[in-house]
């Protein structure tokens, strides 16, 4: 029984996804299905039962995946730590991200992590649609979460935190007036990113008010524009309002207010084995994150 067919046949049971384990291994959507024919052939059973929209294991495949399924996995993982040793980071990366956090944020901490690791290419993929790591072939994502996930197929290193501001642009406080104090945003309205609490709230004095939103939006590149032509004040997080309140285009107001929107988690699938790449690009995130987020977090504060 040939060994490399074996781990085509983990990861197609894996992911359910002939293109899931094919994007995983590395190799043509056509050589998963040959190792598939070939080991079905060799063993004389058919291990998957395949449809034009999903695969699923048959009696016979669950049995295999029961009996050689983790063995097989701690043997490949052993294999790859050992080959590894003697390398630097190398491989894809394929990684995803919401639009604007990845603009923004992690072209600039991806293009350092690049140069750092030069045999390490990079597959980003911006959206903001929830992906499934293991199904979908992903190393890791970057989140926005309150906490930890408890899926137990994940972990989550935190390594982040991001903050929500109000700002405004010129025009629009010259024709509304500036708002001093949180029951002021009474008489404004409100631009605020999908999921955001309809609540204001002072940190010092525990205070809250009722925001009277009047456009909500899921991108944070439409919800800033919408900020920049007047249509509101914005709740933003600091990074996007950073580059236009160092050109004027933005002000930050009610300066003394802010709330947490929830910590930056890298979330990669669970296993004993992380590969050299995705290591690398953990420790070279949590250091790197923390420290443009900070400094991002200060400016945007500016002006």
């Amino acid at each position: 029984m040939d060994l490399n067919h074996l781990s085509v046949f983990a990861a197609v049971a894996e992911t359910a996804s002939f293109t899931a384990a094919a994007r995983r291994l590395g190799v043509p959507k056509s050589t998963v299905s040959r190792g598939i024919a070939s080991l079905e052939a060799s063993l004389g059973v058919r291990l998957l039962q395949r449809t034009t929209r999903s695969v699923a294991l048959t009696t016979a495949g669950q049995a295999l995946v029961d009996r050689v399924g983790s063995r097989l996995k701690a043997l490949t993982e052993s294999i790859e730590g050992l080959a590894e040793l003697a390398d630097e980071p190398s491989g894809a990366l394929r990684l995803t991200a919401t639009a604007d956090f990845g603009t923004e944020v992690l072209a600039e901490l991806l293009a350092g992590f690049c140069r750092r690791y030069p045999r390490v290419t990079v597959e980003m993929h911006l959206s903001h649609r929830p992906v499934d790591l293991v199904k979908e072939g992903y190393d890791a994502a970057f989140r926005f979460l309150r906490k930890k996930p408890r899926d137990s197929t994940l972990v989550a290193r935190k390594v982040g935190e991001l903050s929500l501001q109000f700002y405004a642009s010129p025009a629009y406080l010259a024709a509304r007036g500036t708002p001093r104090t949180l029951d002021d945003l009474a008489e404004h309205d409100c631009v605020a990113l999908t999921g955001t609490s309809p609540f204001a709230r002072d940190e010092a004095s525990r205070a809250r008010a009722p925001l009277r939103v009047r456009l909500v939006a899921d991108d944070g590149f439409f919800a800033r524009e919408a900020v920049r032509h007047g249509v509101g004040i914005g709740l933003l997080p600091a990074f996007l309002a950073q580059q236009d309140v160092l050109a004027g285009a933005l002000v930050r107001v009610l300066p003394r207010w802010t709330t947490p929107m929830g910590g930056v988690f890298l979330v990669f699938p669970s296993g004993q084995h992380l590969p050299k790449k995705t290591v690398a690009l953990r420790d070279h995130v949590v250091e790197a994150l923390r420290v443009q987020l900070t400094a991002r977090a200060g400016r945007a504060g500016e002006g």
